[in-house]
């Protein structure tokens, strides 16, 4: 277009010259080719320009547009930058808060935890000292027990002894009356030759005197007998055939009678079957349920038997027992101490078992 422009104005400065060297023809032929010049000049100013025009119009709003994206984006992106400059800001705050939040809470736990244990401590020490009272009141009526029975047996041994001697001296008392009156002499007690009388019915009537002599006799006999036997079971002499016959009372149900049974194989601490007697005593109390009582007879075994075989069972029995009791808290404490001291034992899984249901 430029190039068109220029050639408009060098004809157009060039003209002068050449309308007085050309003809009229040929003017009008530069005329005519002004003209559509002209008109192409037009045209191009109608039509490129315009066109040029719309379009510079239109990208100039194109460009306002993405101006304005632009601006809108820079707000978005300044305001994000603001709230992640808030959200950091706050993240420290929170991590601070966090951090002193659970320091608190750990040395609140482990005060609680020692407090917990202390406590813990201390009940157990209490109820060592509660069972320990109550085992040497119990041993302590034991013994009265057997102070008494052994009071009784001597007793018994007495009148019995005091019964012989009643015995002998009403028998001497009618030998001698018998030999008065039938005329008979003994030379000794020892000797085996006696002279009689000639009277023939003296040995008819001496007969039932002797009778009777054998039967004080055999009467004393037999009262001496339970009073040796209750000698023999304070000396420990027990039958060595007692413990199956308690066991098998035992297994029976007859728990009162067994229990009697082991009672005196448990008061000789010589028997092999004393600490398993004891055991068997608090087993019995524990099924006529007198769980106390059976307390009493497993401390017993854990005190003083530690090493027994008896003795994990016994702790884990005596739990039971205080669960029965619906003492939950020292069934506790013996269970723990049971999977603590015995911990290869069958005794212990079943106190873990115990312990994961209370």
């Amino acid at each position: 277009m430029k190039k068109t422009v220029f050639n408009f104005i060098l004809l157009a400065s060039v003209a002068p010259f050449l309308v007085q060297c050309a003809s009229q023809a040929e003017l009008a032929e530069l005329r005519y080719q002004l003209r559509i010049v002209n008109k192409k000049l037009e045209d191009m100013k109608s039509t490129t320009v315009g066109q040029l025009q719309k379009r510079q119009a239109a990208a100039s709003g194109q460009v306002d547009m993405v101006e304005q994206d632009i601006l809108k984006m820079k707000s978005q992106l300044e305001e994000t930058y603001y709230l992640n400059q808030r959200l950091r800001e706050q993240n420290k705050e929170l991590e601070a808060t966090i951090s002193s939040v659970a320091l608190t809470e750990a040395t609140k736990r482990e005060e609680a935890l020692r407090q917990f244990e202390e406590a813990q401590r201390e009940k157990d020490a209490r109820l060592m000292k509660a069972l320990n009272e109550k085992l040497r009141l119990q041993q302590k009526s034991v013994n009265a027990i057997q102070q008494a029975r052994i009071k009784e047996a001597e007793r018994r041994a007495k009148d019995a002894a005091l019964a012989a001697e009643l015995a002998k001296t009403r028998s001497k008392s009618a030998n001698s009356n018998l030999s008065s009156r039938s005329g008979v002499k003994y030379i000794r007690l020892t000797q085996k030759k006696v002279k009689r009388s000639v009277v023939a019915k003296a040995p008819t009537q001496s007969k039932p005197k002797t009778t009777q002599a054998k039967q004080l006799t055999s009467s004393t006999a037999k009262k001496q007998t339970p009073v040796s036997q209750v000698e023999n079971s304070i000396a420990g002499e027990q039958p060595s055939d007692d413990y199956n016959k308690a066991q098998k009372l035992y297994r029976k149900g007859k728990y009162k009678e067994a229990f009697s049974l082991f009672e005196q194989i448990a008061g000789n601490s010589s028997s092999p079957n004393s600490v398993d007697a004891r055991f068997m005593m608090g087993e019995c109390f524990f099924k006529q349920k007198e769980y106390d009582k059976a307390i009493m007879q497993y401390q017993n075994i854990i005190s003083q038997h530690s090493g027994h075989a008896k003795s994990p069972e016994a702790m884990l029995n005596q739990a039971m027992a205080f669960e029965k009791l619906a003492d939950k808290d020292t069934a506790k404490v013996i269970y723990k101490k049971l999977v603590k001291k015995y911990s290869s034992s069958p005794e212990a899984a079943i106190a873990q078992q115990k312990l994961g249901k209370l």
